[in-house]
């Protein structure tokens, strides 16, 4: 009898380690960002095209940059990222154009470094 009952709790503990696994990974899936297709946003203006990588900030208007430095259009910006884009993205988009871009990392440089999932040009929209 001591023997079934040592196999009946063994089984017992083994199902319940089962469980806590299981239920371990099935939490970092729904909890990990790179995994569960999470992904942000932002919208902002083109303020610089160079080659494959744009520069997009928030906060300000076409208006606001033009004519400006790189440094002079940071200034007193909150979100700016430069976006590695693929070749047909860069055909889509033009220095002053409004954008809605996902992405799903950021360096935490200033400005940020990314590389777009998506990019959509939403200056017709705003007109």
């Amino acid at each position: 009898m001591k023997g079934i009952k040592a196999v009946i709790l063994i089984v017992i503990i083994l199902f319940a380690a089962l469980v806590a696994v299981v239920f371990s990974i099935t939490s970092f899936y729904q909890k990990n960002e790179t995994q569960n297709g999470y992904s942000k946003a932002i919208e902002g203006t083109v303020a610089i095209i160079d080659d494959s990588r744009v520069l997009v900030i928030s906060g300000k208007d076409a208006d606001e940059l033009k004519g400006q430095t790189e440094e002079e259009m940071l200034k007193g910006v909150s979100e700016a990222i430069w976006f590695s884009l693929s070749i047909d993205q860069v055909k889509t988009v033009q220095e002053m154009d409004s954008v809605r871009i996902t992405y799903s990392k950021v360096s935490e440089s200033f400005p940020g470094q990314s590389s777009a999932n998506s990019l959509k040009n939403i200056s017709d929209e705003t007109k």
